[in-house]
């Protein structure tokens, strides 16, 4: 994420309430996704020749099928009017992470050999929120060539807890000696 991608996700955030600010990003999650879906229509947006007036009407029209909250349309707008959105998927990004950061929330992904029980995830969602004192919210993912355990990434950070790093480090130590 750079520079220019955060400054527009806080502004965004600072524009939407407290209470509609999941709503907003969500809204710019699905325009995101509508542009990643409809190419031309991003190159059209992206096009310096398309003129202003038919823009906005179209960027209207974009809007109002989507129902855009005025500071998400806003930013729609300002984004195609300044040719920058290229960096749309980024804002998403950032406006994610500092909505986290702003709801204590922490986004972690879990790797394991099997699918894992409600009990299971309940466990580790608890553990990492008592050991964070954040709110956890986990993706699990299925990797059978892990064998066992798992695998947990917070952000850059990795904690690899398979059978298959075991294992990797107790063939290293056994060929060490």
């Amino acid at each position: 994420m750079n520079v220019v991608s955060k400054r527009y996700a806080k502004a965004l955030l600072d524009a939407l309430s407290p209470e509609k600010a999941e709503a907003g990003l969500s809204q710019l999650r699905q325009l995101s996704d509508m542009l990643a879906r409809e190419p031309d229509m991003r190159k059209l947006l992206e096009q310096p020749a398309f003129p202003p007036d038919r823009r906005e009407s179209f960027l209207g029209s974009i809007a109002d099928a989507l129902d855009l909250e005025a500071p998400v349309r806003k930013l729609f707008s300002m984004l195609v009017d300044r040719r920058r959105i290229a960096i749309l998927n980024e804002i998403v990004e950032a406006c994610q992470a500092q909505l986290d950061e702003r709801t204590g929330t922490l986004r972690v992904k879990v790797t394991s050999a099997g699918p894992l029980g409600e009990a299971e995830k309940s466990e580790i969602t608890e553990r990492l929120g008592r050991s964070t004192g954040k709110r956890v919210v986990m993706e699990v993912d299925h990797d059978a060539s892990i064998i066992g355990g798992l695998v947990v990434r917070v952000g850059s950070t990795v904690m690899d807890a398979s059978l298959r790093q075991q294992l990797a480090s107790f063939q290293r130590r056994l060929l060490a000696d």
